[in-house]
């Protein structure tokens, strides 16, 4: 299942990039994503980066759906990548994900531009929107489709979270 995911930063390229290759800030999404074992690396590349966060997931914590086939933990790695940055600031990225312990491949190629401005009055105001292309393939017999919708339909409130800490984040930072 593909889908095209859009998440709006109040602040231009450059800071946005700086917040997301911010340790901290990798540490709180763990946080609040109750991950309770997961690491995490930052690695510079020039002027880009790698964000990674590796861990485990409970089947418990899996929608219902999808618990029933995992029996135990499910291992996974998750590499945000950001390459360095135009002219304009824009940049281009990815996600390699990496599940282990769950019939799941997950690819996502992601861009970063200033936002469009949709108004006079929010020309003062800049923003960074994070396009993110995502293919989610889920093999189970007969229910893989379910899985996939089901996990896709929660990525609306994954984003709202983000966009909403990203705020709070940016104001103390």
């Amino acid at each position: 299942m593909r889908k095209t995911i859009a998440i709006t930063y109040p602040a231009d390229p450059a800071r946005t990039a700086q917040m997301l290759a911010d340790p901290a800030y990798q540490e709180e999404r763990v946080t609040r994503a109750g991950l309770e074992d997961a690491s995490i690396d930052v690695a510079q590349r020039g002027q880009g980066f790698v964000a990674t966060i590796a861990g485990s997931i409970q089947p418990s914590q899996l929608p219902s759906v999808a618990s029933r086939f995992v029996r135990s933990a499910v291992s996974f790695t998750v590499a945000e990548s950001w390459g360095e940055p135009k002219d304009d600031g824009s940049r281009s990225g990815g996600y390699d994900v990496t599940v282990k312990g769950a019939p799941v491949k997950v690819t996502a190629i992601s861009t970063m531009a200033a936002a469009a401005e949709s108004t006079e009055a929010s020309a003062s105001t800049q923003g960074t929107t994070v396009t993110v292309d995502v293919d989610l393939n889920v093999t189970v017999p007969l229910l893989g489709k379910t899985i996939e919708e089901k996990a896709m339909g929660m990525v609306d409130r994954v984003v709202a979270d983000e966009e909403r800490r990203a705020v709070a984040w940016l104001a103390e930072h």
